[in-house]
């Protein structure tokens, strides 16, 4: 499918920009409109209001508990469509924004579903091709997870996400961000460097390739492709299959992992050495496993993410 997506000159597909009650994350944004730019595609905002929570918090003995200390709070469904009301107008006005500044056709879609549901609904209604943009940061709390948007949404390409250390691109007009609320503020520079492929089976380097290339002429950048294997004979095998496909590609960079096999954090801290615009990996496998948390990738991912099939 990512081949399709790289070759879908029959008619637009569309970056389904996924918000619901939590405060949209800026990178993720520019990481939507980036697509969306490179693909001449458009954005739908899709709102969800998670029908899942509303329900629950018309139960009497309904409460939500912080994510630090553990203090917990009564609340009601009048009151969770409040928040949800509130996140969706910061979202309504962050979107509008980046579309207006990057040229970006935007639509937008409310639905009260469950969330997977919503997303599924969306992806069927219309073609070619369809690219999930989550909206929050990615490890913010999620009534759902992405084992089931890949397996619940046949008709979705890819997950874009953006973790708490991503940086917008530079090409995107990214500007230093500060630290988070209640540490201190340390300035965190426009990623300038290259779109990163993490290649686990030759398979597949050539639909991700394409891809890569298309993010990589919007940001004006190169695109090297990150060999990721579990052991040293899969490492020479995969490198050797890449290399013979790769023997006309004089303007793709191609390295091996020099870190320690298997691990995510590996895969970030190339990235973040290589100061990457984009990573493109495929679901389940090293890279971003399944049934696994993804944090140790994500929690220190300092670019945005397209994880495809």
């Amino acid at each position: 499918m990512t081949a399709h997506v790289a070759e879908a000159d029959e008619a637009r597909g569309r970056v389904i920009l996924r918000s619901s009650s939590w405060l949209p994350n800026d990178v993720a944004i520019q990481a939507a409109m980036l697509v969306a730019n490179a693909f001449n595609s458009e954005v739908e905002l899709l709102l969800v209001e998670d029908s899942q929570r509303v329900n629950f918090a018309n139960f009497p003995f309904a409460k939500e508990f912080s994510l630090h200390g553990g203090q917990a709070r009564a609340i009601s469904a009048e009151a969770v469509r409040a928040e949800i009301d509130a996140a969706f107008k910061i979202a309504r006005q962050r979107v509008a924004a980046a579309c207006a500044e990057h040229e970006v056709p935007v639509y937008e879609h409310i639905v009260r579903d469950d969330p997977v549901q919503a997303l599924a609904s969306a992806c069927a209604r219309r073609g070619p091709w369809n690219m999930i943009a989550i909206a929050e940061t990615f490890g913010t709390p999620m009534s759902f997870s992405l084992d089931e948007v890949f397996d619940g949404v046949d008709d979705a390409t890819g997950i874009i996400i953006a973790g708490p250390e991503a940086r917008a691109p530079a090409a995107l007009g990214g500007k230093p961000q500060g630290g988070k609320v209640g540490r201190p503020i340390r300035r965190r520079s426009p990623s300038s460097g290259p779109v990163v492929l993490a290649v686990e089976d030759a398979v597949h380097i050539q639909g991700m390739l394409r891809v890569g290339r298309y993010l990589a002429a919007a940001l004006k950048v190169e695109v090297v492709i990150l060999i990721v294997a579990g052991t040293d004979e899969a490492l020479a095998r995969t490198e050797a299959e890449v290399r013979l496909l790769l023997a006309d590609e004089s303007a793709v960079r191609l390295a091996r992992s020099d870190t320690i096999f298997g691990e995510q954090a590996a895969v970030a801290d190339f990235i973040r050495r290589q100061n990457g615009s984009f990573l493109i990996a495929q679901y389940g496998g090293i890279t971003a496993p399944r049934a696994r948390s993804l944090r140790p990738l994500t929690g220190a991912l300092p670019c945005p993410a397209l994880l495809v099939r």
